[in-house]
């Protein structure tokens, strides 16, 4: 499939005015057939799915997990405008790409088409490793948002027998306390923010990856990560991570049961590794299938 990208950023308080003004523009000189969006932004969608109606372009929004799941009332006015543009972007595109069943069930709820695809799991380069300092190292990707139990990862490490296990906490730790590096014992480490190829390194040099949310209906990046590197992943024992992620190990996201989770992989880590090597290779399978599936809806348009 051919298509022209276009990618407008302007920082400041013209930003929307601005790329309102050369998304229109594009739109008048183009005349598309096709017209692809990404949701966020909701800004975008909208003035796509307006211009769907005064045209003949068939409008297809990649739709992230912007679905406020766990509060979708809200008292604030801009809440209360943000949900009417999400239904009513939800319903007049004519096709809403998510990455799960459920999300696809709440488009067509509100009378929207559905199609699922999730992420692809990303080419990260495997050659470049580094010598960490644990017998066993510990990765918890993080980016210190309100839906990560990262205390309880914390105290999880704090009760493990083993004290040769290191644990690194990757994401931007002072937005919640700049002093958390001194509060923690020292086989826990905050990497802070840190490049993308460092980062890419650092996962590949552990021996076992931590993503985790209290998010009902969200897949995590970290996961693709994880399982594209072949690292033994635990994460949260939510439905569609349980679907997608079959060969990981769940836990409920509790100090216990994520110490137990990490004692399990360690005492059994050929099974795991095994799994998540089989399980990159069924992703892939799968993805493809799923990719022509969106394929075939896209042409039936």
């Amino acid at each position: 499939m051919n298509c022209e990208f276009y990618n407008f950023e302007k920082n400041g308080v013209f930003r929307y005015p601005s790329c309102v003004i050369k998304t229109i523009a594009v739109l008048l000189t183009k005349k598309p057939k096709l017209l692809f969006v990404q949701n966020p932004s909701m800004i975008l969608s909208c003035i796509a799915c307006l211009y769907g109606f005064f045209s003949n372009t068939k409008i297809i929004v990649d739709r992230h997990t912007t679905f406020r799941l766990n509060k979708p009332h809200s008292g604030s006015l801009r809440i209360w405008i943000f949900m009417r543009l999400h239904y009513f972007t939800l319903k007049y595109a004519d096709m809403t790409i998510v990455t799960n069943d459920y999300l696809a069930d709440l488009v067509e709820k509100s009378g929207g088409n559905p199609c699922v695809l999730p992420d692809m799991l990303p080419a990260i380069d495997s050659s470049r490793k580094e010598v960490l300092r644990g017998k066993k190292n510990i990765m918890l990707i993080s980016s210190f948002g309100l839906d990560e139990p990262i205390e309880e990862v914390i105290l999880a490490m704090n009760s493990l027998e083993n004290r040769n296990f290191c644990l690194y906490i990757t994401g931007n730790y002072k937005k919640v306390d700049p002093n958390y590096p001194q509060k923690v014992e020292e086989n826990i480490i905050f990497t802070g923010f840190v490049s993308d190829n460092n980062y890419q390194t650092l996962l590949n040099s552990v021996d076992i990856a931590i993503v985790l949310t209290t998010s009902d209906y969200c897949m995590l990046c970290g996961c693709y990560e994880a399982v594209a590197l072949e690292i033994p992943l635990i994460t949260s024992n939510k439905g569609v991570l349980r679907d997608y992620f079959s060969k990981a190990l769940f836990v409920d996201n509790s100090a216990e049961e994520i110490a137990k989770g990490i004692d399990s992989v360690c005492n059994q880590y050929d099974y795991y590794k095994e799994g998540v090597v089989a399980m990159k290779k069924e992703i892939a399978i799968s993805w493809e299938k799923e990719y022509k599936n969106l394929e075939n809806k896209i042409q039936q348009l």
